[in-house]
Protein backbone atom coordinates (compact mmCIF):
# COMPACT_ATOMS: atom_id res chain seq x y z
CA UNK A 1 0.00 0.00 0.00
CA UNK A 2 2.84 2.39 0.87
CA UNK A 3 4.55 1.87 -2.49
CA UNK A 4 1.28 2.34 -4.39
CA UNK A 5 0.60 5.67 -2.65
CA UNK A 6 4.21 6.66 -3.20
CA UNK A 7 4.45 5.87 -6.93
CA UNK A 8 0.94 6.01 -8.42
CA UNK A 9 0.00 9.72 -7.94
CA UNK A 10 3.10 11.08 -9.75
CA UNK A 11 2.37 8.76 -12.69
CA UNK A 12 -1.26 9.90 -12.75
CA UNK A 13 -0.11 13.54 -12.57
CA UNK A 14 2.07 13.08 -15.63
CA UNK A 15 -0.78 11.34 -17.42
CA UNK A 16 -3.15 14.18 -16.56
CA UNK A 17 -0.72 16.76 -17.91
CA UNK A 18 -0.23 14.75 -21.09
CA UNK A 19 -3.95 14.16 -21.61
CA UNK A 20 -5.20 17.66 -20.86
CA UNK A 21 -2.66 19.35 -23.13
CA UNK A 22 -4.46 18.71 -26.41
CA UNK A 23 -7.79 19.99 -25.02
CA UNK A 24 -6.28 23.02 -23.26
CA UNK A 25 -5.04 24.42 -26.58
CA UNK A 26 -8.36 23.89 -28.34
CA UNK A 27 -9.86 26.55 -30.60
CA UNK A 28 -13.06 26.46 -28.56
CA UNK A 29 -12.67 28.60 -25.44
CA UNK A 30 -15.17 26.56 -23.44
CA UNK A 31 -13.35 23.32 -24.14
CA UNK A 32 -10.02 24.91 -23.22
CA UNK A 33 -11.45 26.38 -20.01
CA UNK A 34 -13.05 23.08 -19.02
CA UNK A 35 -9.83 21.21 -19.68
CA UNK A 36 -7.85 23.65 -17.56
CA UNK A 37 -10.36 23.41 -14.70
CA UNK A 38 -10.37 19.62 -14.89
CA UNK A 39 -6.57 19.51 -14.98
CA UNK A 40 -6.25 21.87 -12.02
CA UNK A 41 -8.76 19.95 -9.91
CA UNK A 42 -7.29 16.54 -10.80
CA UNK A 43 -3.76 17.68 -10.02
CA UNK A 44 -4.80 19.27 -6.72
CA UNK A 45 -6.55 16.06 -5.62
CA UNK A 46 -3.55 13.93 -6.61
CA UNK A 47 -1.10 16.26 -4.85
CA UNK A 48 -3.26 16.16 -1.71
CA UNK A 49 -3.44 12.35 -1.71
CA UNK A 50 0.29 12.09 -2.36
CA UNK A 51 1.51 14.66 0.16
CA UNK A 52 -0.82 13.52 2.95
CA UNK A 53 -0.69 9.79 2.27
CA UNK A 54 3.06 9.25 2.13
CA UNK A 55 3.90 10.61 5.63
CA UNK A 56 0.88 8.92 7.23
CA UNK A 57 1.61 5.54 5.68
CA UNK A 58 5.33 5.92 6.36
CA UNK A 59 4.68 6.52 10.06
CA UNK A 60 2.24 3.60 10.19
CA UNK A 61 4.79 1.38 8.48
CA UNK A 62 7.44 2.28 11.05
CA UNK A 63 5.07 1.81 13.98
CA UNK A 64 3.77 -1.59 12.88
CA UNK A 65 6.99 -3.31 11.94
CA UNK A 66 7.89 -6.42 13.89
CA UNK A 67 10.46 -6.88 16.60
CA UNK A 68 14.00 -6.64 15.28
CA UNK A 69 15.80 -9.96 15.36
CA UNK A 70 19.58 -9.82 15.67
CA UNK A 71 21.46 -12.96 14.68
CA UNK A 72 24.99 -12.81 15.97
CA UNK A 73 27.80 -14.39 14.03
CA UNK A 74 29.94 -16.73 16.14
CA UNK A 75 33.37 -15.36 16.91
CA UNK A 76 36.47 -16.81 15.26
CA UNK A 77 37.77 -18.13 18.62
CA UNK A 78 34.79 -20.43 19.03
CA UNK A 79 35.04 -23.67 17.07
CA UNK A 80 31.89 -24.95 15.40
CA UNK A 81 30.51 -28.21 16.82
CA UNK A 82 31.90 -31.34 15.18
CA UNK A 83 29.35 -33.59 13.51
CA UNK A 84 28.88 -36.93 15.22
CA UNK A 85 29.12 -40.09 13.19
Amino acid sequence: MFWIVLLLPPLLMMGTCAGVGRFAFSEDEEVAGGALLFGASALSILWTIWLMGVPILGILRLLTRGKLLVIEQPSAATKPPQPTA
